[in-house]
């Protein structure tokens, strides 16, 4: 394993200038200080039977078991960590380590920086043109000075890991992460990095990386990544989905022959971003949804004033409607419109609301089981084993993933416009053959282990 903090790539002497001077800065700025260790402990998650999270004050030790690391940026990150621990959890004591669910300096550093994140990406998704351009421009450039000043600052952010025996594994889905965990000198640290589009701020030095494709592992050799900290793993799929994913499939090509009406998921994302888009795809669909040709399952996450909208969006257009909004009754759903079962939603649109975080994120990997095609942007949904329907991307780094989900057989092109994702709502509800298609790439990359990345990151972290 390389453990050079940088994989050998050199920094010229003025990036490192500005960059410390940068690192000063934002130190100074929050109070940023190693003097004083954070009092940390394990506390039973309440959200999810037998995981348990990382929080400040008194609690268990953290001297065994398997720590998956992760952050509050949208809902990406958090599913990924979901993947992982849905699978270990039956395995080992796992224990959820959300840097920002800790009162600190440092995670108050990181969550003003990701708010500014998510605003430019609403910006970019609801204005376009010359905003949407930039914002591309600066989510594809993660070069070796953002990877440097990532890394400089984890030095600095040691605190984050207190309490917590480094001798453990540490499974990362956020390069800070597994960076701060590298620098507090854990042995055994595996990153999952995400998308499709190999950047340098991605990485964690020292670490075992590991990625979703051989595209983007030969992408990351080519930019001097050592062979030794770099591994294709496959998609990051939570334990549910995969475990019973041949039967799903097997259910949604038995709807297709059946003729049932497609049931398509629209989850919001975790930044907030495409509320235009949105309400100009419910305006364009609404007498689809009427006439009952299809339904939609609308999962607004814990997004307030984009749920508000919502409804008073589906009043105008007189389009019926239910809500859910808490993990009862979305158990309920699901367990009621399984796939093999015949009975259909009630209404043509149901629209799905939580004030949890975390079951706002989760109610997606729960619903994608009763859908039959899922329309998302080019995020870590991407990966997911349900046939897609892509919408505008919030950044240029995304595209590279719907790339992926073509080259696999299970996803449209990235409609940019709205008039398109109608045409491909219209292909897939009404032209059986190219949805079943989509199935049978599914079930062929099933077989192929093409979903098997988290299964395989915790094989590895507890099997050294």
């Amino acid at each position: 394993m390389n453990t050079d903090n940088l994989f050998g790539i050199k920094i010229d002497q003025f990036s490192r200038y500005y960059i410390t001077l940068l690192k000063s800065t934002i130190l100074f700025r929050y109070g940023i200080s190693d003097k004083e260790e954070l009092k940390l402990s394990a506390k039973d998650a309440d959200f999810l039977k037998g995981l348990e999270v990382v929080a400040m004050g008194e609690g268990k030790s953290m001297q065994d078991g398997l720590i998956v690391g992760t952050i509050r940026m949208g809902y990406g990150h958090h599913r990924m960590a979901y993947s992982l621990y849905s699978h270990s959890i039956q395995q080992k004591r796992t224990i959820l380590h959300d840097i920002l669910a800790i009162d600190s300096n440092e995670a108050r550093a990181i969550k003003e920086i990701d708010g500014v994140y998510s605003y430019l990406s609403r910006l970019s998704s609801e204005n376009g043109g010359i905003i949407e351009w930039l914002w591309g421009q600066l989510t594809s450039q993660g070069n070796a000075n953002s990877l440097f000043l990532s890394v400089t600052l984890a030095e600095e952010y040691k605190r984050l890991v207190s309490g917590i025996s480094p001798k453990l594994p540490y499974l990362s889905t956020y390069p800070i992460n597994g960076q701060v965990a590298v620098a507090a000198g854990f042995s055994r640290v595996i990153h999952l990095i995400p998308d499709n589009f190999p950047q340098y701020y991605l990485l964690v030095p020292g670490a075992l990386n590991l990625v979703q494709s051989p595209s983007s592992y030969m992408k990351f050799i080519n930019m001097g990544v050592p062979k030794e900290n770099l591994m294709v793993a496959g998609h990051w799929v939570s334990e549910p989905i995969l475990t019973h994913l041949e039967e799903d499939t097997a259910a949604r090509i038995e709807r297709i022959e059946s003729s049932k009406p497609k049931r398509f998921l629209l989850p919001i994302g975790g930044a907030g971003a495409q509320k235009k888009y949105t309400m100009t795809l419910l305006e364009k669909i609404a007498a689809r949804l009427k006439n009952g040709e299809i339904s939609l399952l609308l999962n607004t996450g814990d997004h307030v004033d984009f749920y508000n909208e919502i409804i008073e969006k589906l009043k105008e257009l007189e389009i019926d409607f239910d809500i859910i909004n808490e993990s009862v009754s979305l158990s309920h759903f699901c367990r009621n419109y399984e796939l093999d079962k015949n009975e259909e939603p009630k209404k043509p649109v149901t629209v799905f609301h939580f004030a949890s975080y975390y079951t706002a994120f989760l109610a997606t990997d729960y619903l994608i089981r009763v859908a039959d095609v899922l329309v998302t942007k080019p995020s870590e949904l991407a990966f997911f084993p349900i046939p897609k329907i892509f919408i505008r991307r919030v950044g240029d780094h995304e595209a590279a993933s719907a790339s992926r989900s073509m080259e696999l057989g299970e996803g449209t092109i990235e409609c940019r416009e709205v008039e398109h994702a109608v045409e491909m709502f219209d292909l897939l509800s009404k032209k059986n053959d190219v949805l079943k298609r989509m199935n049978d790439c599914i079930q062929r990359n099933l077989k192929d282990g093409i979903y098997n990345g988290s299964r395989k990151a915790v094989e590895i972290a507890l099997n050294p």
